[in-house]
């Protein structure tokens, strides 16, 4: 580019611009890497641009650490020429410029990388700070914009084959919004094709894309950036936009997909420690409704309460108990729109309660599909999602059974779900087991109450009257059988 000149041209000279590929006396510079001197400048070898009209030119290419950063050329636009004192200060002046441009650079990137490290230490600070995953990729997101300038920032994750955004970071409130109301309708399935592409590869993936068709016309078009990242439970993927000043580095490239792995390192720490939580949690509540079911004195109270705290604990909007009676399961009680009642539901036996007898669970999502089902029961009891555990006693017997209906979250049964109706059910059966030996100690109790209670009747009805009616009518005839003169006598009425 034109920068100065000093001729009836000079208006024209300034902001001149040539082409990388076009031939001048630059090239020349550059590809000999020394200064070069034209007095007799032609434009036969030099066509471009044909309106500067110059004489003479010289030129000197700039050189950093051996490397190419530009090069410098002066031109004269009457007859002068250039001699070598003029080449050599040229080369003096390149030597110069390359020392100020280098030490510019150097001065730019340490204040560059002075910003970034700070962003970096903040970040770290932050992510130390916060194990839940969505704050955490939040800030994963706004510091990485932070850090490379970029106007946008999206992280998307899948679940169960399923690729949502987690979340966004945007230069400007504006973007911020149209990328959640995008999000919300469902609009932005070229950011979703491009992360399941990153995902699929397993690698950093750049791709050209055309701003306006991902965020509207003041979107800079360039190459985005995505970065892939695994944790235990998920996978996903951070789509960094291009920004409107330069390309990104290869350098910033592998920031993004260290940051990528960093935070993907942190999700699954933070996805353990959640996990480690909610089964903390979990086995407090097992121990609560372990409790409450064990001061459950009576049978009935003991179902009410099992019913209540078992939808309540697995997240489902109904709940019922059956026991096994004479071989035969009946649902004895059952919790439904908040309220649990006694019922007495003698069950069809079919596929589901063959699998209960063999003492595993049975669930399914659509009950009116299992083979043998009861249509009828099935659609008077408009059951569709099922989870039904058996209830094992200390000798391994089936005791009975508890289902669950209708997950409050929306989704299928999951083996999680599972995993918690097993733990409650032994919970359950050990409660009802002894609910049921203390009712039948009770039972012992009273019959054996009963027992001496009818003996005791039975003796004072029939042996204390007989013994005092010998005593009254005196059959010795004498005034005291017990008399000592009489000992044969006394020996006699002992024995009566």
């Amino acid at each position: 580019m034109g920068v100065e000149a000093d001729s009836p041209d000079a208006e024209r000279f300034r902001g001149t611009r040539l082409r990388i590929g076009d031939p001048s006396i630059l090239a020349d510079a550059l590809q000999k890497r020394g200064p070069v001197v034209l007095n007799a400048f032609s434009l036969a070898r030099y066509p471009h641009p044909p309106d500067l009209h110059a004489h003479s030119a010289m030129a000197a290419p700039l050189l950093v650490a051996g490397d190419v950063v530009g090069a410098i050329a002066y031109l004269h636009a009457h007859d002068s020429a250039f001699d070598e004192e003029a080449e050599a200060r040229i080369t003096i002046l390149a030597a110069q410029l390359c020392t100020a441009l280098e030490a510019l650079r150097l001065n730019r990137l340490s204040r560059e990388e002075k910003r970034r490290s700070a962003i970096l230490a903040d970040l770290a600070v932050r992510l130390h700070g916060s194990p839940d995953t969505p704050p955490l990729m939040e800030h994963v997101a706004h510091h990485l914009r932070d850090l490379l300038d970029a106007p946008a920032v999206l992280i998307f994750v899948q679940r169960e084959n399923l690729f949502q955004l987690l979340t966004s970071s945007a230069e400007s409130p504006v973007l911020a919004q149209l990328i959640r109301a995008r999000a919300q309708e469902n609009d932005l399935r070229s950011a979703l094709e491009i992360a399941t592409r990153a995902v699929t590869a397993g690698e950093r993936i750049t791709v050209n894309i055309d701003g306006a068709a991902h965020f509207g016309e003041d979107s800079p078009a360039g190459t985005l950036v995505a970065a892939p990242f695994r944790t235990s439970q998920s996978h996903g993927a951070i789509l960094v936009y291009p920004r409107r000043s330069s390309p990104f580095t290869e350098e910033e490239r592998t920031l993004v997909s260290a940051l990528a792995g960093f935070g993907g390192v942190v999700a699954a720490n933070s996805e353990l420690y959640a996990t480690a939580r909610a089964q903390a949690q979990e086995l407090q509540d097992i121990l609560e409704i372990s409790c409450e079911l064990g001061s459950a004195g009576k049978s009935d109270q003991f179902m009410r309460t099992s019913v209540v705290r078992a939808a309540s604990f697995l997240g489902f909007r109904r709940c019922f108990i059956g026991l096994l009676q004479d071989g035969r399961f009946h649902v004895r009680w059952r919790f439904e729109n908040d309220y649990a009642q006694p019922v007495d539901i003698p069950l069809h036996e079919g596929a589901a309660l063959r699998i209960l007898r063999h003492k595993d669970v049975f669930f399914t999502e659509d009950a009116s599909k299992v083979p043998g089902a009861d249509l009828e029961f099935v659609k008077e009891f408009e059951i569709k999602q099922l989870l039904a555990v058996p209830l094992l006693g200390s000798n391994r017997e089936v005791l009975g059974m508890f289902g669950v209906l209708d997950r409050v979250a929306p989704g299928p049964i999951s083996d999680e779900d599972v995993r918690r109706a097993r733990a409650l059910a032994a919970q359950v059966a050990i409660a009802l087991e002894m609910t049921r030996n203390l009712d039948r100690s009770e039972e012992h109790r009273r019959r054996a109450e009963t027992l001496v209670t009818i003996a005791l009747e039975l003796n004072t009805a029939l042996h204390l009257p007989e013994f005092m009616g010998n005593l009254v009518r005196k059959p010795l005839g004498r005034t005291d059988p017990f008399s000592d003169s009489e000992p044969g006598n006394r020996a006699a009425a002992l024995r009566r």
